[in-house]
């Protein structure tokens, strides 16, 4: 059951997978470069910071769950609360979800977003 809950935990942490991609794999050529508003980037970064911040929170939760029933019902939990974050950063899911896939082909893109998270951590 321990290991379902790994799996289930793995599955929570989707949403914020397409940054750390974007981050390794950079070799990929682009197949269309899509332009983003600063402000629009700086949304993606807050929604990024806080499903971080909720990935961390979950995960012991979902390793911590005696069965799947549980560990279900926290990755639902979690799930929401992502989705949650999104919109109170101003975006859509789909939005999210495309800057995050056009991060994949495209490393100054990926560079312009790390950069406004190192700042807004200072």
């Amino acid at each position: 059951m321990k290991t379902l809950a790994i799996c289930l935990s793995i599955l929570a942490l989707l949403l914020s997978l397409p940054l750390a991609q974007a981050q390794t794999d950079t070799t990929q050529p682009a197949a269309r470069e899509v332009s983003y508003s600063e402000p629009k980037l700086q949304q993606f970064a807050n929604a990024y910071r806080a499903i971080v911040e909720l990935s961390r929170e979950y995960a012991p939760k979902l390793k911590a769950a005696a069965d799947i029933e549980e560990a279900e019902a926290i990755n639902r939990e979690a799930q929401g609360k992502m989705i949650e974050a999104i919109r109170s950063a101003g975006l859509t899911k789909e939005e999210y979800q495309q800057i995050a896939g056009s991060l994949k082909s495209d490393p100054a893109l990926v560079e312009k977003v790390n950069k406004m998270l190192q700042k807004d951590q200072r």
